[in-house]
């Protein structure tokens, strides 16, 4: 059987990668999967039937009668208490999974197919079922266009629960963002689930930081999670994506050079233009003799990662990170807090929940040292569909695998506003997840509802419309034909980078320059580019960040 990771967290969990231990499985169709359940033995199984809360589902609020034998009155203490567990009970066999459950409404919310809403109606302590008001602004967006979505495969399951199927239908797939990972060995990126970045030159680059080779497939399987396309076995939503990946991860003992490794990884995909960069790897205890953290370093200043994290925001750069395996019940059995570099105040902590929503026995909670809350959101991070060993898949677990899906749903909502910066962007998750109304240190903000983010990062994109210039070449002060672009900078600016890319997302130019607070002009050298539209991103060195588009004639 398998076996608690809480109980056996130094095996299962070694060298600061955040997943379960790896087994070799079949290339396998859709309906049956491979469980790794954080330990060497696993089960095939088929899978199961169309849950409640699929995509097809609206989302309700189940209004419900009074608490079995308890007054009503709302000057009654009652009023707080819990949903009345005999409610829940009878709900759950109706395959009706909770997402939310308000003590003062005595109601909870659901995704509700049409039948298993009539269903619940029919309850007899079942006062109303009203639909759940969406979280998006008025006004008209995009509808899907163009060939139909792909087929998802086995990654449906885990991307219906986090609302990351519309994304998809409407043909946003991260197209023309970059996105970086920091993790183990990538193994070439020679899985089938990867041929499409070959065949569309969309590899950015692999880069191996440490001392040696690195073996295992972890990196690989990250990737597939956020960025693999094979229709049929498993998409993500961030295939459209041009993919960077640094090794920095040593698979063999846990030292603290790896944290060096990690800061050598993270500079570069920075420099090499990662808009947002996914570290499935974290850090608390080393091996003996090294430097190791205790839960009062978690103060977002301390770890050298985490302070990494804080200056790649501060150049632009969205960081995701996984929150950590080493959740349970209580900090007395176990480390339980989340892991550095999560801790970081500019980064996306993500933590894990099971397929039926409730959260992973795993899952590393808050608070931080300081008292922030962490994680900032969950989604499902048991029975993940990702890449494995030998062109096979397999189901993965842990936090490794969670947080791939959230960088993913962050490159689209980069995709539809470039301009997002990094504190923006967890904002949005924040803002639009299950229990933004309620956050807590064992979930955060909740589940991440990514059809939700996503379209509030295109309103605020067409609320803040960039302006167009228009670039007439050659400047007759230059040797060669330039575009001139005015940045506006904050205060304690040093540096300025500049990112032109084609109207269908690949990067021409990129150049970075000194700049100062205030008004400054930097100059592109647009020579040999054809003439037509482009959009240029704007990032500076203290986190600010703006887009816009830019016409280029000659």
């Amino acid at each position: 059987m398998c076996e608690s990771p809480a109980s056996a967290l130094g095996e299962v969990f070694p060298s600061g990668l955040l997943s379960g231990l790896p087994v070799r499985t079949a290339r396998l169709p859709p309906v049956l999967a491979v469980t790794i359940c954080l330990c060497a033995f696993c089960i095939v199984q088929p899978a199961g039937g169309t849950p409640a809360d699929s995509a097809s589902a609206e989302k309700y609020w189940i209004l419900l009668t009074d608490r079995p034998s308890e007054p009503s009155s709302i000057s009654d203490t009652s009023s707080a208490r819990p949903v009345a567990p005999a409610f829940l009970n009878r709900l759950r066999a109706l395959n009706v999974r909770p997402l939310v459950r308000s003590r003062w409404l005595h109601a909870v919310s659901a995704r509700l197919s049409p039948d298993t809403r009539a269903a619940v109606a029919a309850l007899p302590f079942v006062r109303e079922t009203r639909r759940v008001g969406s979280l998006r602004p008025q006004g008209s967006f995009s509808e899907p266009t163009g060939p139909p979505p792909p087929d998802l495969g086995a990654a449906a399951e885990p991307l219906s629960r986090i609302n990351a199927l519309p994304p998809l239908a409407r043909g946003l797939n991260g197209h023309g963002v970059d996105v970086g990972f920091l993790d183990a060995s990538y193994a070439g990126l020679r899985h089938p689930v990867f041929s499409h970045l070959r065949a569309n030159d969309r590899l950015g680059g692999l880069r191996n930081v440490t001392a040696g080779q690195q073996g295992g497939t972890h990196g690989a399987s990250v990737v597939s999670v956020a960025a693999g396309y094979d229709p049929g076995s498993l998409v993500g939503p961030a295939h459209g994506a041009t993919i960077w990946g640094a090794t920095t991860e040593f698979t063999q003992y846990e030292r603290n050079v790896e944290e060096d490794n990690f800061v050598a990884g993270l500079e570069w995909l920075t420099r090499r233009g990662a808009d947002v960069v996914n570290a499935s790897i974290g850090y608390t205890r080393f091996d003996e003799g090294q430097r190791s953290y205790g839960p009062e370093d978690l103060d977002g200043d301390t770890a050298l990662t985490t302070r990494a994290v804080d200056q790649a925001a501060r150049r632009g750069v969205t960081v995701v990170v996984s929150a950590g395996n080493s959740g349970c019940g209580t900090p007395a059995n176990c480390w339980y807090y989340v892991n550095t570099p999560a801790d970081a105040d500019s980064a996306i902590a993500v933590g894990a929940i099971a397929p039926d929503s409730s959260v992973a026995s795993f899952s590393a909670r808050g608070p931080t040292a300081d008292g922030r809350r962490k994680p900032d959101v969950v989604v499902q991070g048991e029975k993940v569909p990702a890449a494995w060993e030998n062109d096979q898949y397999a189901q993965v677990g842990g936090t490794s695998f969670a947080s791939p899906q959230v960088t993913g749903i962050v490159a689209q909502m980069l995709q539809v506003n470039p301009a997002l910066g990094p504190i923006e962007v967890r904002r949005l998750l924040r803002q639009t997840a299950s229990q933004a109304h309620a956050p807590d240190t064992t979930r955060g903000w909740g589940i991440v509802d990514a059809e939700a983010a996503v379209r509030h990062a295109e309103w605020q994109a067409r609320r803040t419309a960039p302006r167009t210039l228009q670039a007439s070449t050659p400047d007759p002060a230059l040797d060669a034909p330039s575009l001139v672009v005015p940045v506006s900078a904050p205060a304690h600016t040093t540096t300025i980078r500049i990112s032109l890319r084609t109207a269908l997302g690949q990067r021409v130019r990129r150049i970075e320059r000194a700049g100062h607070p205030g008004p400054n002009r930097l100059t592109i050298n647009v020579d040999g580019l054809p003439s037509g539209l482009y959009r240029y991103v704007v990032t500076t060195d203290r986190g600010h960040r703006a887009a816009g588009r830019v016409t280029i004639s000659k």
